[in-house]
């Protein structure tokens, strides 16, 4: 049976992430050794001109939905090894995620977030704004995960206002899916059974002043 994994948000961390990824997974012994790899990709949304500065999305992409757009984008790495299957809805309490052996989370959502970590076994929690970003996981304490997700919380942008029009472009959704695309690769480690495999510790960084906090 292949492993599922299911991406929540395919902006500007989802995005970057399966950019990442995909060509490592399309040849990888360790896909082999899982029996393949699904990964269904959940947003509702549609590629803007605002996108295309820090989501990896072209002119030509403008008008489609994200998930239309980055599968066709993936699709070169397409094998026997690693399929992508693209959802243009949102995440919400009809969504079956049970069926899924990881999901991640990288949509700037509290609902999602919510969702995921309620009703999932396996997750990682992928966020940003600025030249920060935070990750969390299955791993962390309840304690720390309800002190950090709330319904009070306001979705957004990963990037500042004003940031595209001053051409202040700030990649902390660039580090979100450098994390995420390690975190996974060690994830599949540890699936597989490998002793020496380990997740990095969850945290919030700034690639300007280092790190923010260690939640484990």
């Amino acid at each position: 049976m292949r492993f599922r994994v299911a991406m929540i948000g395919a902006g500007g961390i989802g995005s970057n992430l399966l950019r990442i990824l995909a060509p490592t997974l399309s040849q990888s012994i360790l896909s082999e050794r899982l029996g393949g790899i699904e990964i269904t990709i959940f947003d509702s949304d549609l590629v803007e001109q605002n996108n295309l500065h820090h989501q990896g999305y072209s002119a030509f992409d403008i008008g489609k939905y994200k998930v239309h757009a980055l599968v066709e984008s993936l699709s070169i790495f397409e094998s026997s090894l690693i399929s992508f299957k693209p959802i243009n809805c949102d995440v919400n309490e009809s969504t079956n995620l049970d069926r899924f052996n990881l999901v991640i989370v990288c949509v700037d959502s509290p609902h999602a977030r919510i969702i995921t970590h309620s009703s999932c076994l396996r997750w990682l929690d992928l966020r940003c704004r600025g030249d920060n970003f935070m990750a969390l996981d299955y791993n962390a304490d309840d304690s720390v995960i309800k002190s950090l997700t709330n319904l009070r919380q306001e979705a957004g942008s990963c990037q500042f206002e004003d940031a595209i029009q001053t051409g202040n472009i700030q990649f902390g959704n660039t580090a979100a899916a450098v994390f995420g695309s390690q975190w996974i690769t060690q994830h599949i480690r540890i699936v597989l059974g490998e002793k020496n495999a380990l997740h990095p510790k969850i945290r919030s960084e700034s690639i300007t002043f280092g790190t923010l906090n260690r939640y484990l």
